[in-house]
């Protein structure tokens, strides 16, 4: 029996050379039977060429390059690899990869095993992988998170701990897989469509995964596959300090409004009433411009 087709979808925006760190792990992984799918987004830095380049070098034919010229954001990118994946006749399972991160040897491999043990007894949904940085190899980013919409709380496990094997001796059941490594069947489709596209950035993974989770999936973090990220935790809940990232904020809070009016429009005080503690937050460490960013998010202004 041949192992099952694995298309691993990757996003390219102006980071080539991290997209090719990426791709040399990838082919150094011990499962053969799989296509990478790499979706360039708005040629920035000669992505273009650099990544067409790399791929012509390969003796392998499992690498397709496809052009976007727009940035539309995360899922509306990530939704053209899988669209494409969804017109082969050869796909099982898809991968969607942050092509700032580097995987281990078997992470892939250890993702389909994941799934095969659980799903002889459960629906499986979206697994994630333990997401360590990529510095301090010692240090966990996130192994899933939980949310809370009475509380409107998100948490990533073992966000900022020491990786001593607390995670290892089982795999975690969890309401949602951080965008970083999202693995599933890709039958799950079905059930959940593509990727939310109205979120630009941020909380498109939490509401994807809620709705496996709301059809009776069950969502897993697979901790004994191994994904090092560079750029720190994904949903934003540990925010880096560079100014390109600070500007990428307002897509934080307006994601978080956005995710209770699509899901949980009943409880949408609660999210306005998480984001004024953030805004009186803001204030009191002096913060005054993210403070204004989160009060024009609030009244809705551009």
């Amino acid at each position: 029996m041949n192992a099952p087709k694995v298309h691993i979808i990757i996003v390219n925006y102006g980071t080539p050379y991290d997209t090719l760190e990426c791709l040399d792990s990838v082919v150094s992984n011990d499962y053969d039977n799989y296509q990478v799918i790499i979706v360039d987004v708005g040629n920035k830095n000669n992505s273009k060429k650099i990544i067409g380049e790399w791929i012509e070098k390969k003796p392998e034919t499992g690498f397709t390059l496809l052009t976007e010229k727009e940035n539309k954001g995360f899922a509306y990118a990530n939704n053209i690899g899988i669209r494409y994946v969804l017109k082969q006749k050869d796909y099982d399972f898809i991968w969607l990869l942050n092509n700032d991160t580097v995987i281990k040897e078997d992470s892939l491999s250890k993702l389909v095993e994941c799934y095969y043990r659980y799903n002889k007894n459960k629906k499986v949904g979206f697994i994630g992988s333990k997401i360590v940085d990529y510095k301090e190899r010692d240090l966990i980013q996130n192994v899933g998170g939980l949310f809370n919409k009475w509380t409107g709380y998100s948490v990533l496990k073992g966000l900022d701990e020491k990786d001593k094997g607390q995670f290892d001796t089982d795999d975690l059941k969890v309401d949602y897989i951080v965008g970083a490594s999202m693995f599933f069947h890709s039958s799950l489709i079905n059930d959940t469509g593509l990727m939310p596209e109205d979120y630009f950035l941020y909380y498109e993974d939490v509401e994807w995964c809620l709705k496996a989770k709301h059809a009776g999936f069950v969502n897993i973090s697979c901790n004994n596959s191994v994904v090092f990220h560079k750029q720190g935790v994904s949903t934003g809940t540990k925010l880096i300090t560079n100014e390109s990232f600070n500007e990428n904020k307002k897509y934080l809070y307006s994601s978080y409004i956005l995710l209770y009016k699509r899901n949980f429009r009943s409880l949408l005080p609660i999210a306005y009433f998480i984001l004024f503690k953030h805004f009186a937050g803001r204030i009191y460490h002096g913060n005054y411009k993210e403070a204004k960013m989160i009060l024009k998010v609030i009244f809705n202004k551009k």
